[in-house]
């Protein structure tokens, strides 16, 4: 089925999978699938996140899967094929909203059924602490991870102040002390929210992931030490993770922890085309955090969605 046959398709049946992908909730050997995740328990503030996964899709009817090239004067740059070839929408993995570790059972469990059968996987979020789940079947199939993390927080603390060991703040560290990613090839960017105590940047120092503030990333005399982070992260099995609150609150305010001076737009699309030059595609990837009940809804869920089209084109 062509797209604009899908469209049609879409409109007749009401039905709006991402990016009038086709249906697909049976794992299959197919070359990916996008999986929403309808959870928000593991916020601290702000939630509403369990409907992102609804906004996203809906926000993605009628966009065209074709990305337009970054550059049509001057350099020539190579033409890019359509978007998602092979990959289907797998509907939403069943999280139910009351029990933390049962939602990160069941990520795990329907990423699993997808990825031994060849798929990577995109995450359409549901709070930040889901992403544990997916790396934990990527991990089981790929061995430990790469992790390139946009974020304006580093998603390192520790839970227990807040009376669990999980939320959607400490997956970065539960994932390092699992073993599920290198931390030498985990680079984090963006970060640049206020902290309570300089634990989590000890740990990830004391780990070896490199962490990129935004004004890090405008410093010219350290522009080929970045190219080389983003560049060894992809030296292997790869997961790419964006939480939307990387960007500025003026491109993207319908989140769960706005943070002021983040990345525009066009700065985070330009940073996400370093993965399409990695010598293998990511085994997943995932775009989290996006609340569509909060104020900016309406802009904020079509940047999500051009957000996800760059990831997969």
């Amino acid at each position: 089925m062509n797209p604009a046959e899908a469209l049609l398709d879409h409109l007749r049946s009401g039905l709006t999978p991402f990016l009038g992908l086709p249906h697909g909730t049976e794992p299959s050997p197919v070359a990916g699938v996008v999986l929403g995740v309808p959870y928000d328990g593991g916020v601290l503030n702000r939630p509403g996140a369990r409907m992102g996964p609804w906004a996203i899709r809906t926000a993605s009817l009628g966009l065209g899967r074709l990305p337009m090239p970054l550059r049509l004067q001057g350099p020539e740059e190579e033409q890019r094929s359509y978007a998602a070839q092979g990959w289907v929408d797998g509907g939403n993995i069943p999280t139910r909203p009351f029990d933390m570790r049962e939602a990160l059972g069941t990520v795990e469990s329907v990423c699993s059924a997808w990825v031994v059968q060849g798929a990577r996987t995109l995450l359409l979020g549901g709070d930040h602490l889901m992403t544990l789940g997916a790396l934990r079947a990527h991990a089981k199939q790929h061995g430990p991870l790469g992790l390139l993390h946009f974020d304006a927080h580093p998603d390192a603390g520790y839970g227990e102040v807040w009376g669990t060991p999980f939320h959607h703040g400490t997956w970065v560290r539960q994932a390092i002390t699992e073993g599920l990613v290198d931390p030498t090839r985990t680079v984090q960017v963006g970060l640049r929210a206020p902290r309570f105590e300089d634990g989590e940047l000890a740990f990830l120092r004391k780990a070896g992931v490199h962490m990129w503030t935004p004004w890090d990333l405008k410093d010219p005399r350290l522009s080929s030490q970045l190219h080389g982070d983003l560049a060894r992260v992809g030296q292997g099995p790869a997961y790419v993770s964006v939480d939307l609150d990387v960007l500025d609150p003026a491109f993207c305010p319908a989140v769960a922890e706005p943070v002021p001076g983040g990345l525009s737009v066009m700065e985070l699309i330009s940073w996400l085309h370093h993965v399409q030059r990695w010598a293998q595609p990511f085994v997943g990837a995932d775009v989290m955090e996006l609340a569509p009940v909060l104020a900016g809804t309406d802009d904020s869920v079509r940047v999500a969605a051009h957000v996800a089209l760059q990831l997969l084109a």
